[in-house]
């Protein structure tokens, strides 16, 4: 049995006895029972003190004190009435007696129990850096730190002036170090600075020089202080809450250095949130000049461009984000002036010299650091609100051979201050329907006696919900008419609000537009491009009830396919078999919203002589009626009709359009853009059919429609062709050895002349010609994959000879043209999130085993982001020449299997055969059987940024 058991036995003997004695009724008066002192350990220690020394015995009061001699123990600590503990204090040497005192004044003794060994030496009680965590900014240059250090050693320290013998260092270290090695840090010299406020420790004072941040948006260091009593022999470093407790990496003290950044900034001049719009001609070499504000605290408050400052300005195409695309171009703009605590620069807008139309923004940043892109009403690190980062904010640029059309200044719905009304409808109410009035204001224009020239309006109404602005949903249909004059400034509109028919609760709304400029869409407390922006609140309340009707009223119709708002032109000759097919699109709420085609509609295609309105005309004419022809539209809720063309068999210059009604209501007319305009049905908006002097041609062959003008990569597309050959498409069935073949080749190359540019599929037979005697009809379906602007052509040919190729008005009508190719426009892949080949991008012909082996990526919320292999998910990994678009012909393919997750993305994997030097290879990917995302090298960027044939992999020599 150890001493120590030994004693814990003999302390708890006296215990068990009292516990076991017999009880006593008899009352004994209190007495003082003395502790009990047995033993200390140590049983010696050095005169400097500071030694921690455990006395046990028994009696020990909470409270109780310690002594050694006369000198009474330091931090003693009772633990419990066997055990106490505390620090030696400084003493000369000998040997003392222990002592422990109650509260109640007993005491017990432990004769010369401690023995104080050799002089006094000094020891460091309490070391602690005096600093606390800061912040600071640098925008490049190293950053200054004064770092402070207090430490106390007893007999040294305490007293005016500084303690001798004490030497001390500051330093630092980066954040991510072992923070309580010291051989983490650099150290330097630090001075004696002045004693602390209780006059026992002393304060040293040194500096250290920081660096800044380097690309970055902040650095972390770590400054300390060590001092030493050995003439730098050992060293004590200290934290932020003293030594005590110990040292620990947590109380260590820290500085951050962050880069300085730009806190706000907004495109446009201080006070205007307007959208600037700005125009030149292809030529023109005078610049305007855009200015720009920018805010960054501390630093754009002073007189004087703010230091670091750096500003630009930018252009760049529609529907591309300045933050993040490459096809932006940016110039370096100049400080102008002060705004209170924003500064104003201003910069050169250059003229792209191309045609087309470019949006416009700032960006700032400070010492080159990152950008902050800027909008016309402000930035900052909203991500709610207005001052959030927004494209529809952007500037606008023109180039062109005329000035973009002006969009009116402000309108509102509703009487001059008043808001609008709440209207009720019955669904059978024909009489008593309400007037709704609306404003309008064009600075030149409406200031006017009368109605503003080239001002037109419209009433609308759709489902509460649904913005006026961009719903398919909502009807244009009721023209606004000119009611007056209001306060000289404004024009007053009005127009009687239809009724829907249908119950439910709807919302409506006026626009505007000038000279069939852009639409300004109006709310009840106005809108205009400043502080008055559109709110889907403050529209008129439409309430309608009880039984619905059949609806009446067609909200919105169209001449021509999704995307194309260009009027057709198109040719016969007066021999012609009628063929051309023109599509209409219509749109009649709770009619045309769900799948198939809407209930009583009637859609007609008409054509009349030219300079005849279609509206009115007698001359033109209506007997062709439209077939159901599938759901269309950007949400479907459209029904696109088809009909052909009829020719009408004499020299000259007629026009074509649709019309549409439902339920026996009054037909509205289509032209090419919708009837969008403010105008409504535009006739210099509809099409042209010109009609020549002709004979009937030996053979002809058209590229009867493809199936879009705009997709993504990997989607679908089906082009329609016909062919007339004498002798050959005569009867039923294909023509025999008759080939027909559609291509897809870069936009503006001449299939005819350039067909090795194009990739080339067959397309099959599908039926004899609708309303085309003697003609065989080819189909073919294909999937483009580059993400570039391309065009689609055909062509034909009869037992394997030469290739005649057809355009989109037949080989009859001027012969085969570049123009009447059809233009089909590729954008990103938009099914699957991210593809790409993730590795290798090359790969040598004598390549063998693992080096082989083919990645591939892919990425899609929801399927990959989970363990094991995305459910529905396939991959091939194909090989073929560039030349080929991989989603037409020419590439082949083979299964690659899953192979392991790789973060979120599921990877796919499989050998790739021995190949010619030159060969191209890629991966493609489809989920559930959908569109195939072509992903080309990840380290350009994947499908991320399109599919390009130059970003594949490469089989190369040795």
């Amino acid at each position: 049995m150890s001493s120590r058991c030994l004693r814990s036995l003999l302390l708890v003997l006296p215990l068990l006895a009292v516990a076991c004695g017999d009880d006593s009724d008899g009352v004994v008066p209190p007495q003082l029972t003395p502790p009990t002192v047995r033993e200390i350990q140590p049983t010696g220690g050095p005169v400097a003190g500071n030694t921690l020394v455990n006395i046990y015995g028994s009696g020990f009061q909470p409270g109780a004190k310690a002594f050694l001699g006369n000198l009474e123990l330091q931090r003693t600590v009772v633990v419990n009435s066997f055990r106490l503990y505390g620090y030696t204090p400084t003493a000369s040497s000998g040997r003392m007696d222990v002592r422990v005192w109650n509260p109640d004044g007993a005491y017990g003794v432990l004769v010369k129990g401690f023995t104080y060994e050799g002089p006094p030496t000094p020891s460091i009680a309490q070391a602690e850096v005096v600093n606390g965590n800061t912040d600071t900014v640098s925008g490049g240059p190293p950053v200054g730190v004064t770092v402070r250090g207090a430490v106390t050693v007893p007999g040294v320290t305490r007293g005016i002036g500084q303690g001798g013998g004490v030497r001390a260092q500051v330093g630092f270290a980066a954040g991510n170090a072992e923070l309580l090695l010291q051989e983490s840090y650099t150290w330097e010299e630090a001075t004696y600075e002045t004693d602390s406020g209780s006059g026992e420790a002393d304060i040293y004072k040194g500096n250290v020089l920081l660096q800044a941040p380097i690309g970055g948006e902040n650095r972390e260091w770590v400054v300390a202080v060590r001092f030493s009593i050995d003439g730098g022999s050992t060293w004590v470093m200290a934290d932020g809450d003293g030594i005590a407790n110990g040292v620990s990496a947590e109380m260590m003290r820290r500085v951050f250095i962050a880069r300085p950044r730009v806190d706000y900034c907004k495109l446009g001049p201080d006070g205007n949130r307007a959208n600037p719009e700005h125009f030149y001609l292809p030529t023109d070499t005078t610049l305007v000049k855009v200015a720009g504000q920018v805010y960054a605290a501390g630093i754009t408050q002073g007189a004087g461009g703010g230091s670091g400052v750096v500003a630009q300005l930018g252009y760049g195409p529609q529907d591309t984000d300045p933050r993040t695309s490459d096809a932006w171009t940016w110039v370096n703009a100049t400080y102008k002036t002060e705004h209170g605590n924003n500064d104003e620069w201003e910069a050169d807008l250059p003229n792209p010299g191309a045609v087309g139309t470019y949006r416009l923004a700032f960006r700032f940043s400070i010492s080159e650091n990152a950008w902050r892109v800027c909008d016309a009403d402000g930035v900052n690190d909203s991500t709610s609100g207005e001052l959030t980062f927004s494209l529809a904010k952007l500037g606008t640029l023109t180039v062109g051979s005329e000035p973009p059309k002006p969009k009116v200044s402000w309108c509102k719905i509703g009487e001059d201050q008043k808001a609008p009304e709440v209207i009720a409808y019955q669904t059978n109410q024909t009489t008593g329907l309400k007037t709704v009035f609306a404003q309008v204001h064009l600075p030149g224009v409406t200031d006017k006696v009368g109605a503003g020239p080239g001002i037109a309006g419209q009433l609308g109404w759709g489902p509460a919900g649904e913005d006026p602005r961009t719903s398919p949903l909502w009807n244009w249909s009721t023209p606004l008419v000119f009611n007056k004059d209001n306060f000289g400034a404004n024009d007053e509109w009005k127009a009687t609000l239809p009724n829907p028919a249908v119950s439910g609760e709807y919302r409506y709304a006026v626009r505007f537009n000038a000279d069939g400029g852009p639409l300004r869409v109006c709310d009840g407390n106005g809108t205009d491009d400043g502080g008055q922006e559109f709110q889907l609140d403050q529209l008129g309340t439409l309430n309608v009830t009880g039984p619905s009707a059949p609806p009446t009223v067609v909200g919105y119709c169209k001449l021509g396919a999704t995307g194309n708002d260009t009027p057709e032109s198109l040719q016969y000759t007066t021999a012609s078999a009628a063929s051309h097919r023109v599509v209409g699109q219509v749109f009649v709420q709770s009619v045309t919203n769900g799948a198939g085609q809407g209930a009583n509609i009637v859609g007609q295609l008409g054509w009349g002589p030219e300079g005849q309105d279609p509206t009115t005309s007698a001359q033109w004419n209506w007997t062709t009626t439209g077939t159901y022809r599938g759901d269309t539209g950007d949400t479907g809720n459209n029904d696109e009709y088809e009909a052909t063309l009829p020719n009408p068999g004499t020299v000259g210059s007629f026009r074509f359009a649709y019309r549409f009604r439902v339920n026996g209501g009054a037909f509205l007319y289509c032209d090419a853009d919708g009837n969008t305009g403010a105008a409504g049905f535009d006739v210099a908006r509809i099409g042209t059919l010109t009609v020549e002097q002709g004979q009937v041609p030996t053979s002809v062959c058209r590229l009867q429609s493809v199936s879009a003008d705009t997709i993504g990569s990997g989607a679908a597309v089906t082009a329609v062709g016909r062919v007339r050959i004498p002798g050959v498409t005569d009867g039923p069935g294909a023509g025999a050895n008759l080939q027909v073949e559609v291509g897809l080749g870069a936009a503006g190359v001449n299939a005819s002349t350039e067909p090795g540019a194009f990739t080339w599929k067959a397309a099959t037979y599908s039926r004899e010609a609708e309303g085309e005697a003697a003609t065989d009809e080819f189909t073919v379906e294909f999937h483009p994959a580059y993400t570039v602007s391309r065009t689609v052509s055909m062509r034909y040919s009869t037992d394997g000879g030469a290739w005649t190729y057809c355009d989109k008005d037949g080989n009859d009508v001027g012969g085969y043209t570049v123009e009447q190719q059809h233009a089909l426009l590729v954008n990103n892949h938009s099914d699957i999130g991210y593809c790409n080949l993730q590795h290798p991008f090359t790969m040598m012909t004598t390549a063998t085993g693992n080096d082989r082996t083919v990645y591939g990526q892919v990425w899609e919320g929801g399927v990959t982001d989970s363990a094991g292999a995305g459910a529905g998910l396939v991959a091939h990994l194909g090989y073929g020449s560039t030349a080929q678009d991989p989603g037409v012909a020419g590439w082949t393919w083979i299964l690659a299997p899953y192979d392991q997750d790789v973060g979120n993305n599921d990877q796919f994997a499989v050998p790739l055969p021995d190949l010619p030097v030159g060969t191209s290879y890629m991966y493609r990917y489809s989920l559930n059987g959908g569109p195939y995302c072509y992903g080309d090298r990840d380290d350009r960027g994947g499908s991320g940024n399109g599919f390009q044939g130059g970003d594949v992999g490469t089989v190369t020599a040795p």
